[in-house]
């Protein structure tokens, strides 16, 4: 199963403040929406609860405590471990997308990274980690904006895999 990781981060590495984004950019949202569409999507209970269900997407809520879900969308797990276990057998591509935690946790098993660099720094208090090493940058643009934004995409070298 392939892990791939999208993530919009301000220059000076913040991704949220509590449960909200710290920015609006107009453009940048419809790459998510995008390179979501029909995936299923790894992401933290507060993430979840921020962002709500979007249509057309299928979700792993990473969650400490039990919880169930009457949604076939929506299924949740009390480790990204267990719900890694239980997506691959049902799907060949999983997006990681939130939050802060959970890109941490997940980092180092991703293949590859979507990344939206906000050209503004912002007050919050949920960071992006650090990109590892071995990681090549594949494809960038640059968008202009009411607060402009790159799009860059970095692929795991292949003697890291």
């Amino acid at each position: 199963m392939k892990l791939s990781l999208m993530a919009a981060v301000a220059e000076n590495g913040i991704i949220g403040c509590g449960l909200d984004i710290p920015w609006q950019v107009k453009g940048e949202q419809l790459l998510f929406k995008a390179m979501t569409f029909n995936q299923w999507l790894i992401v933290g209970r507060k993430t979840f609860a921020s962002m709500g269900k979007l249509p057309n997407r299928k979700y792993a809520v990473i969650s400490r405590s039990q919880h169930q879900s009457n949604d076939p969308d929506v299924m949740y797990f009390t480790s990204t471990e267990k719900a890694l276990e239980h997506l691959q057998t049902i799907t060949d591509h999983v997006f990681v997308s939130g939050g802060g935690e959970i890109y941490k946790m997940l980092l180092p098993q991703v293949e590859t990274i979507h990344l939206s660099t906000i050209h503004k720094n912002v007050a919050g208090d949920i960071y992006f980690p650090e990109l590892p090493a071995g990681f090549s940058l594949v494809f960038e643009q640059k968008f202009s904006s009411n607060i402009d934004y790159t799009y860059q995409i970095f692929q795991r070298d292949s003697s890291d895999s």
